[in-house]
């Protein structure tokens, strides 16, 4: 085989990273610590499209030019950075042991076997990429996520299985701002690896007690840990979304619209008593009104909880239903005077000394009601 050139990231980083892993003597007993500097390095340099470059070479030096033509059509999303690294150790000397060759082969035959992009016939009938729609963009973004946590996952085994809080999960999903409408995909795929593995920890079933046979109990054991970590993850990402999303702005209804159905009258000739108009109690917390067929004085106070009254209709809520009352007025023209010329305190104690019986008022608009004051 040709000797393959070793990377130069040209970045002062390498007097401390290093120059690209090399495999003079394969690792034996620190095997996996070896791997796991070795993956390091590779993140800390390169992404996905030197990734994806890796793997082509990778194909091509084992002269598998139809898979190197079909990778061309899988998306950035499904190239997983470990497959990539994993195929570039092997290129400059690394020996894999049967178990990784094995992995490495399901690694690339899943990226292999990704949803492809569609290609459509436009209107001129030449060919071209189908447009994605807004669904498309989502699925991409959570197969870019589930791909990215496989490669944490990965380096967890390269490392020897063992748990750690550098282990975080739910800063991948957040620093892919995945839709929390979609992170189910995410959740039921890592629950079905859950199951898997507690299953492979009660030891009763003989092939997946054979599959996973490299790893000790305690290995077994952390590998449920992880995929506990990433489902509960995923449903606190949803909850943290929840918390995080704007609630929708309520759109505002003019005061005209709102209190376009009540009832009342705009003056009463026989008082010479001129109104306000129906709006003018939208949002108010104390009004006065009179009742000119019954000769009631009204006094409308809002609710303490509500601190406001509305209308609806043909109906004034956010009332209180202790604190409105009416008393009925023997002489309406002075009374009524005294009401529109007074502030609240006033207004109040001409309604107290009022020896009239006091009652309760139901809120509701009559083509008799004139409305005087509110504020």
């Amino acid at each position: 085989m040709k000797p393959i050139k070793l990377l130069n990231p040209r970045s002062s980083d390498t007097n401390v990273m290093g120059g690209e892993p090399v495999w003079k003597t394969q690792p034996i007993e620190n095997r996996i610590s070896a791997m796991s500097k070795a993956f390091s390095w590779y993140n800390y340099f390169y992404g996905k499209k030197d990734a994806r470059d890796m793997i082509v070479n990778y194909l091509e030096s084992h002269d598998r030019k139809a898979d190197v033509r079909a990778l061309k059509n899988i998306p950035d999303s499904s190239i997983r950075l470990t497959t990539g690294w994993l195929c570039r150790m092997n290129m400059v000397g690394l020996e894999l042991s049967e178990t990784e060759q094995i992995k490495l082969d399901n690694l690339l035959k899943e990226i292999l076997t990704s949803k492809q992009t569609v290609e459509v016939e436009s209107d001129s009938g030449s060919d071209a990429l189908a447009k994605p729609n807004i669904q498309d963009r989502l699925r991409e973004k959570v197969g870019e996520c589930a791909a990215e946590l496989d490669g944490m996952f990965d380096e967890f085994m390269m490392a020897g299985a063992k748990m750690s809080a550098d282990y975080k999960p739910i800063m991948v999903i957040r620093g892919m701002n995945v839709a929390p409408q979609m992170i189910s995909e995410i959740a039921n795929r890592w629950k079905r690896k859950l199951a898997e593995f507690e299953e492979a920890v009660e030891g009763k079933d003989a092939l997946l007690v054979e599959a996973y046979s490299y790893l000790t109990k305690i290995q077994l054991r952390n590998c449920v840990k992880f995929c506990e970590a990433v489902v509960n993850d995923c449903g606190a990402y949803v909850q943290i979304k929840k918390v995080e999303r704007k609630p929708r702005k309520v759109r505002a209804v003019p005061p005209e619209k709102r209190a376009a159905k009540f009832k009342h009258t705009a003056e009463f000739a026989e008082l010479k008593l001129k109104g306000l108009p129906a709006a003018s109690l939208v949002d108010k917390a104390e009004a006065w009104l009179y009742d000119t067929k019954k000769r009631k004085l009204i006094h409308l106070m809002a609710d303490s909880h509500t601190q406001a009254f509305t209308i609806k209709n043909n109906s004034i809520i956010g009332y209180s239903t202790v604190d409105t009352l009416q008393k009925t007025v023997r002489k309406p023209a002075d009374i009524t005077k005294a009401i529109q010329a007074a502030g609240k305190p006033a207004a109040r104690k001409v309604y107290k000394d009022l020896t009239t019986t006091e009652t309760p008022w139901n809120a509701r608009g009559t083509e008799n009601l004139i409305i005087l004051k509110a504020w």
